[in-house]
């Protein structure tokens, strides 16, 4: 009894799985646009925490400044996921 092969109406060969160079470089570029993309509100919070930091006198000053918050919590690795709930 012969398998039944109807993948091949859509795959005759396997040349037809091979990705050409143009397309995975494309594929590497819109991946490379996208990581861009998602990194720019980090990197200018980073930007205004350093000049915050640059402004203060003492570590502890940097509490006092309110519109860098967001900008500490992630520069110290704080992540809204793994808050501690207390039950």
């Amino acid at each position: 009894m012969a398998k039944n092969k109807t993948y091949r109406k859509h795959l005759p060969g396997s040349s037809d799985l091979v990705t050409t160079y143009e397309e995975v470089r494309a594929g590497f570029v819109a991946l490379a646009l996208e990581k861009n993309r998602r990194a720019t509100p980090f990197v200018e919070q980073a930007r205004s925490l350093k000049s915050a930091a640059s402004q203060v006198e003492t570590p502890a000053d940097l509490l006092i400044i309110e519109s860098i918050q967001p900008a500490l919590l992630t520069a110290s690795g704080y992540r809204e996921k793994y808050r501690f709930v207390p039950s």
